[in-house]
């Protein structure tokens, strides 16, 4: 029966809300954020999830898009599991992107698989690839989302690329940085042929837009003829209706 293992596991490795690390409850919305977090979760949704080419620097990509800004809650979860030890929180975060990105429908159940059904029965995208770890022992996120995103949009996983040198951390750089530091960085492995695929690149966040770039440009080399970015979150300055007010100050007391 469809599910039924899911749910079993569910039983005994709960799911949990990556937003506060709570057991999600029967009613989780999308099944995979508790109610407590909703509120702060759509103040932080990327509205439309397309990002628009002025807040980044993108080449060779014909289009990005993200679920949510990187920022608050959102950010803090993100680093919660690609850096202090809750890879798990992936399937969450894949299963967000394949609901509020692709319009998947959510899972009727609290441990379920998000439902896509293809625009006309064509599948958008040929194949699936994760952007590699920029260093040895680097981070497996977009790997893992991406290997979710393909079993719920039905399309394959392929990891063709690879770091053709180490790089600096992009935290910390300048655009012009971020741009160097990436340049001819990533390339796919020998034997790859990608002639006539439409990719779909997975990353955890998209800042300025160079890494995707980086890699979209190695993949067009393999014989790829498009390539789309999606990631869980990009980093971009919040519109004025989604930041949090600032708290008034305390009035000062009358003098006597």
């Amino acid at each position: 029966m469809k599910g039924v293992p899911e749910r079993l596991a569910a039983l005994l490795w709960p799911r949990r809300c990556p937003f506060c690390d709570r057991v999600l409850p029967k009613d989780a919305f999308m099944g995979c954020i508790c109610r407590e977090c909703l509120s702060e979760i759509k103040r932080l949704t990327h509205e439309p999830p397309r990002l628009p080419d002025t807040e980044h620097e993108f080449y060779a990509v014909s289009g990005a898009a993200s679920a949510f800004y990187y920022s608050d809650g959102v950010r803090h979860a993100i680093l919660r599991c690609k850096e202090h030890g809750h890879p798990w929180y992936a399937q969450e975060f894949a299963d967000m992107m394949a609901v509020m990105v692709f319009g998947a429908e959510a899972s009727g159940y609290m441990s379920g698989t998000p439902v896509y059904h293809a625009p006309g029965g064509l599948l958008p995208y040929t194949v699936i690839v994760p952007v590699p770890p920029r260093r040895r022992g680097g981070g497996r996120m977009p790997y893992l989302l991406a290997r979710r995103l393909s079993r719920i949009l039905g399309i394959p996983l392929s990891c063709p690329l690879h770091t053709t040198r180490e790089m600096k951390p992009q935290k910390g750089l300048d655009l012009a940085g971020r741009l160097q530091n990436t340049k001819d960085a990533y390339a796919c492995r020998s034997g790859t042929d990608l002639s006539g695929a439409r990719v779909l690149l997975v990353d955890d966040i998209i800042t300025t837009g160079s890494t995707v770039s980086a890699c979209a440009l190695a993949l067009l080399q393999g014989g790829a003829v498009s390539v789309f970015a999606v990631s869980v979150a990009a980093k971009e300055e919040l519109p004025p209706e989604k930041r949090v007010p600032k708290q008034q100050q305390p009035q000062e007391k009358q003098s006597k």
